[in-house]
């Protein structure tokens, strides 16, 4: 079998080096960490859709699976809230429709998801959640820093990476506040921010620290895209194998 394809939102930019105008990029160690856990990465496009169900159930058609990667700031208009001085919004202002429409996509069509950072927060808005938009200085460093996070038993993740505490590369200033209906909060830090969510019979992984900061020499931070991309290899021989049998039986009732 192939390479299994897993699609990554870019994030669309005002400025990238190089270029003249603007562009979309996709962090390099995302797509290194895919690659080394045996999949493809392909960038996916924020401007191809209309943001409609129809179009992006089309996008995801072409995917086994999708890494929703780390970015800027989720708006507080999803969920009801001002922004405030921290806010650091994203350049492009379909963008926070553009992944959330992918999220509800991948839940929708059982395709494998493993959200990193903002798509967390995104994935806990749009089931009517909300963020603390700025945390205040305490006992844990969330920006730029290594921390430990406490892993639920029998979770999903756990079954990933194992469930004893583990060291994690963390970089936000935004945390989950109210849980979104229908999430499992997997894991959290010494200080009580959500670290983890799941939606419980999905096959998906929420983080809210950056995994590919550390894949290349922390097996649990590798495990995490391995388990995308081995989630992603099991759905195709899934479809592929669902195809084979209708067209067998198309075949033995005379119509191929």
């Amino acid at each position: 079998m192939s390479r299994p394809l897993i699609g990554v939102p870019g994030m669309w930019s005002s400025s990238v080096h190089g270029l003249r105008f603007d562009g979309v990029a996709v962090a390099v160690q995302v797509l290194r960490s895919i690659a080394a856990a045996g999949g493809e990465p392909v960038v996916m496009f924020p401007g191809s859709t209309d943001g409609s169900p129809d179009s992006i159930t089309a996008q995801l058609a072409r995917f086994d699976a999708v890494v929703l990667p780390g970015g800027a700031d989720v708006s507080p208009a999803l969920y009801g809230a001002e922004p405030d001085e921290h806010y650091w919004p994203a350049d492009y202002e379909g963008q926070d429709g553009f992944e959330a429409g992918i999220i509800t996509g991948c839940i929708e069509a059982g395709v494998p998801l493993l959200a990193i950072c903002r798509g967390l927060q995104l994935l806990n808005v749009g089931r009517g959640g909300t963020l603390v938009q700025h945390l205040a200085p305490g006992p844990v460093q969330h920006k730029d820093a290594l921390h430990a996070v406490e892993v639920a038993p029998g979770s999903l993740l756990a079954s990933v990476i194992g469930a004893q505490p583990a060291e994690v590369s963390s970089y936000h200033h935004q945390a989950v506040g109210a849980l979104g209906e229908g999430l499992r909060v997997t894991a959290t830090a010494p200080d009580g921010v959500v670290e983890a969510l799941e939606v419980p019979g999905v096959p998906l992984l929420a983080v809210q620290w950056h995994p590919e900061d550390t894949a290349a020499t922390n097996p649990a931070d590798h495990a995490l895209f391995e388990w995308v991309v081995g989630a992603a290899r099991q759905r195709r021989g899934r479809l592929d194998r669902d195809s084979a049998a209708g067209g067998t039986a198309l075949a033995e009732a005379g119509v191929l």
